[in-house]
């Protein structure tokens, strides 16, 4: 009898929410509130990336969201991406709250991760990172689904990794589905030998999950871009009742 698959944690990234909010300036739509809202409904684990270009979400995001109650008493987690600079290791070192940094390798003139963690990526740093936040934020590194990219990482001695799964993204529906499941079935045998714990991220939608889930049994898998997406449709037919009532009013 097949061991039932175990059901990951779902991680939701809060990036282009607060990228409409810095399209316009001000406070508004509120990320705090977002966050409010999606640990209400049942989210458990949160995500932001802190890029040195702020192109969405600023330092004070980062503390602002691990102060919230929620977060505070452990009913939620907080995940930050971002690359590894000092900056924002210091930002993370004097934030309590925090549950990961995921460590993610990053050029300015992309418009997203573009690749994983690479044998040239600055190894050293990421272990004194991973010991000086040893004990109250874990490290996770974005990889791509490759066996020796693992095996760097855990050298340096960080808790979990970052699949990509761009490449089984690409080929959903087509005949690269399978190869690249396999490569990310691989790379997730690798990482447990390692024992570290695997995530799945990068374009994720909710076509996408259930055979990633099933053949690489993740820890977690996460979901930004195409959630905020189907958020804004659904929310469409929610809100135009009170605009038309609030439009009709003498």
């Amino acid at each position: 009898m097949r061991a039932a698959v175990p059901t990951p944690l779902l991680r939701v990234g809060l990036n282009k929410v607060a990228l409409l909010r810095s399209s316009r300036g001000g406070a508004v739509p509120d990320l705090t509130e977002a966050a409010r809202t999606l640990i209400e409904g049942g989210c458990r684990a949160l995500m932001v990336h802190q890029w040195s270009d702020h192109r969405h979400v600023k330092p004070h995001d980062v503390t602002a969201l691990a102060a919230l109650d929620a977060v505070r008493e452990g009913h939620a987690t907080l995940h930050v991406g971002g690359d590894l600079r000092e900056d924002l290791g210091a930002l993370l070192e004097r934030t309590p709250g925090v549950g990961c940094w995921v460590v993610t390798p990053f050029e300015a003139h992309h418009l997203t991760t573009q690749r994983g963690w690479h044998p040239g990526d600055d190894q050293l740093r990421l272990a004194h990172w991973a010991r000086t936040l040893s004990g109250r934020t874990r490290l996770s590194v974005f990889v791509d689904p490759e066996p020796e990219a693992v095996d760097l990482v855990a050298r340096a001695g960080v808790a979990a990794v970052e699949l990509n799964c761009r490449d089984y993204v690409e080929g959903f529906g087509t005949p690269a589905q399978e190869g690249a499941l396999e490569a990310l079935v691989r790379a997730a045998d690798r990482a447990r030998e390692h024992g570290l714990d695997v995530n799945a991220a990068h374009d994720l939608d909710k076509r996408h999950l259930p055979p990633l889930i099933r053949a690489v049994r993740p820890t977690l898998v996460s979901v930004g871009h195409a959630f905020v997406a189907a958020a804004v449709i659904a929310g469409l037919r929610a809100v135009l009742p009170g605009f038309l009532h609030a439009a009709s009013e003498d």
